[in-house]
């Protein structure tokens, strides 16, 4: 996958207690019309006729991630929500590891591996992986 700065949010007006949970796409700097949850985007990667974008709500204290894959025309083909409440999953770092697949890392050392193949969202092995399940995907690859 390729890291790509494409995407923004358009902002939301108001004080933050009453935002809508999902945010305007913006592609270019162009309004898109299409709305995705969260209000921060962490990563955004492309690959092939797909877009990867990780998004959060910026919520102190519960933050939680949302993994969108995208068409080329912006259409969300698959989510995974991680997260829950009174629980923090914060995105430290991310890095492309395969042509299809990024190896994001969290706190709490959670490392969730993301692979993207025909507009679906897989994770192997299990979604949550740790550091030493990690090193074995990079020794693999």
């Amino acid at each position: 996958m390729k890291e790509v700065s494409i995407f923004s949010f358009k902002p939301q007006p108001g004080p933050y207690e009453t935002w809508s949970l999902c945010s305007e796409l913006i592609l270019n700097g162009k309004r898109t019309g299409k709305y995705v949850p969260g209000f921060v985007i962490g990563a955004q990667y492309a690959y092939k006729n797909l877009y990867l974008i990780v998004t959060s709500w910026d919520c102190p204290y519960e933050e939680s991630q949302e993994f969108i894959l995208l068409s080329k025309d912006l259409t969300v083909l698959c989510k995974k929500h991680i997260g829950h409440i009174y629980s923090t999953v914060l995105l430290e770092n991310h890095e492309p590891i395969a042509e299809d697949q990024v190896l994001f890392h969290c706190s709490n050392d959670t490392d969730i591996l993301v692979t993207a193949k025909s507009g679906l969202l897989h994770s192997s092995p299990p979604f949550f992986t740790t550091k030493k399940i990690q090193r074995e995907i990079m020794s693999v690859v």
